[in-house]
């Protein structure tokens, strides 16, 4: 069984769920990598949970523009508008980059960096409870979850 098909089985649901939206236990928090992107499988879907030192995030595999693999993508910040003759990079770490074409998106949003799309990357809510990383599928309520 390949390191893959291990990971894919140890996703399974939360127990004591029956109040809450389809959650799934991802892993343990120390286990995921931090600025890196996590590829998971849950219900059939690929998903990447990426970790930040505020809070987990998750999004879908699939780039708006072409359909690239997002989770084959890098973790990275972005250039923001500026003063004339100023370069300022924010959001390090916080903005995922499409493998095939370098779009960017807001891991809290999934919306395009500047606009530069109208097509979202799909986000999911994640949580970290007792250690643990927990994903549903279910679009969040205001961007990215603690």
């Amino acid at each position: 069984m390949s390191s893959e098909q291990d990971e894919v089985t140890a996703i399974r649901p939360a127990a004591n769920t029956a109040h809450r939206k389809a959650e799934h236990l991802v892993g343990r928090l120390e286990e995921i990598p931090m600025h890196t992107i996590h590829s998971v499988r849950i219900d059939g879907r690929d998903v990447g949970i990426i970790r930040t030192p505020d809070k987990v995030y998750a999004i879908g595999n699939r780039c708006p523009h072409q359909g690239g693999p997002m989770c084959l993508g890098k973790m990275t910040g972005t250039m923001v508008p500026s003063d004339p003759d100023q370069y300022v990079y924010d959001h390090d770490g916080l903005v995922v980059q499409c493998p095939w074409h370098a779009y960017e998106f807001h891991v809290d949003t999934g919306e395009s960096v500047a606009g530069a799309l109208r097509g979202r990357v799909p986000v999911f809510e994640a949580t970290i409870r007792d250690g643990n990383v927990f994903c549903s599928l279910n679009r969040p309520q205001t961007g990215g979850t603690q």
